[in-house]
């Protein structure tokens, strides 16, 4: 699914974000935390961690998701989601943002990728402050979705489903689409390059 960059006016002040085409096509989408307490009563979130092993809590949500949708090859969804937030340094990846499509047949499908706000190091008024090398605040980056690790969750996922996917882009790829963003001031978009092949470089085995 793609992204355009897009400011967005509230309230009198313009903030910078990104847009979507509409993916829904009549479909519903239901986040993995709506869609266990609607069934069960309880959060997926819960589950998950209150299992101590980090390999069972994937497994575990990829066998309940595949149990209550039908869905098949979740596991390798989740590896595609995983790998995707750890190139990009996603750390805000839990069940609220984890979702499906629903429709009022009762079926599933498997629904985009969403919701990447938290990558590239994009708290910077706090955690990830401008000014500072970014390749070196990278090490400082934790996910949430179930241990707080990237590549120990990356590591998990690969062994368990395999390695479905991997990226081609090169540094000029990245300028192109970094540079579109024209709102952003040229240290800010240089600064999101920087980071992206910093990951590139330490993620090398997923480059071709």
């Amino acid at each position: 699914m793609d992204y355009e960059p897009e400011q967005i006016e509230y309230n009198g002040n313009v903030y910078p974000g990104c847009r979507s085409r509409d993916f829904t096509g009549g479909w519903n989408l239901i986040t993995l935390e709506r869609l266990f307490k609607d069934t069960y009563g309880y959060g997926l979130n819960k589950v998950i961690y209150s299992t101590p092993d980090h390999k069972d809590r994937l497994k575990i949500l990829v066998d309940l998701v595949e149990r209550r949708t039908g869905l098949s090859d979740f596991g390798i969804y989740m590896t595609k989601m995983l790998t995707v937030d750890a190139l990009f340094l996603n750390e805000d990846r839990h069940t609220h943002n984890i979702a499906v499509m629903t429709n009022d047949k009762g079926q599933f499908r498997l629904a985009p990728l969403f919701d990447h706000g938290a990558g590239l190091l994009s708290d910077t008024k706090m955690d990830y402050p401008m000014g500072q090398d970014p390749v070196l605040l990278v090490s400082k980056a934790r996910p949430k979705t179930f241990c707080d690790s990237f590549t120990e969750q990356l590591n998990i996922a690969e062994e368990m489903y395999g390695r479905p996917m991997s990226f081609t882009f090169k540094y000029r790829d990245v300028k192109k689409i970094v540079d579109q963003a024209e709102f952003y001031d040229e240290t800010v978009r240089q600064r999101v390059i920087d980071i992206v092949m910093e990951m590139c470089r330490q993620y090398a085995y997923l480059m071709k």
